[in-house]
């Protein structure tokens, strides 16, 4: 894989290590630059460092930083981090998947070409990454699914999702941390609360923890 930087506007530079299909050791290397560890964390120069899937987004000061020598620095910066060896914790997630007649999960299914019942049999079969948190508070993007489950989102998002929806869209799935829009296709529903700003630690989950669905009574 050879690492791009690009320019978000005046002050921001985004690391794109990706070459085609997400890459579970390059988001490793992702994981040991903005670790706690990490070198990215200790620059000065930054203003903040935003992770997504398999890219990087650095903000800086313009006025006060260069922003080629800066890119140059984050090529390096990429060329010597080491894969993050550490493991995130496992989080079973209990699903009640929603099977009632012209569900979204049925949708899913006509699309993959599978029943309903296989459908969630191969959610629950796969162990999911967090490749970043985004979007919105809490909002874990899980990388791991199945491929034969892609489903692109929908033309045109639903005004209203619930919170605590399971859903996929393309090829990644997760769960929904608020009532927000959203054009993923809802699967079912979970009793977690993957964010709560009272908490110590507001989000559920973090980079490098990995998650399992656990299938419930379905709704019918």
């Amino acid at each position: 894989m050879k690492p791009r930087v690009q320019p978000c506007g005046a002050g921001g530079l985004l690391l794109d290590v990706s070459s085609g299909p997400f890459s579970l050791p390059a988001q490793r290397r992702l994981w040991a630059l903005v670790g706690e560890a990490g070198p990215l964390l200790r620059w000065e120069c930054l203003r903040s460092v935003v992770l997504g899937v398999n890219n990087l987004l650095v903000m800086f000061d313009p006025l006060r930083t260069h922003p080629q020598a800066l890119a140059l620095e984050l090529l390096q910066a990429w060329k010597s981090a080491r894969p993050s060896k550490e493991s995130g914790r496992m989080i079973e997630v209990p699903v009640v998947y929603d099977t009632s007649r012209d569900s979204e999960l049925e949708g899913v299914a006509r699309h993959a070409g599978l029943g309903v019942d296989e459908v969630i049999r191969l959610h629950t079969s796969a162990t999911y990454h967090v490749a970043c948190i985004g979007s919105v508070p809490g909002f874990a993007y899980l990388v791991g699914l199945p491929s034969g489950l892609s489903t692109p989102r929908h033309t045109t998002p639903r005004p209203r999702i619930a919170r605590g929806t399971v859903a996929i869209g393309g090829a990644q799935t997760g769960v929904i941390p608020m009532d927000m829009p959203s054009g993923w296709h809802a699967l079912g529903a979970t009793k977690l609360d993957m964010f709560d700003p009272s908490r110590a630690r507001p989000c559920l989950l973090a980079p490098g923890d990995q998650i399992r669905f656990i299938a419930r009574d379905a709704r019918r």
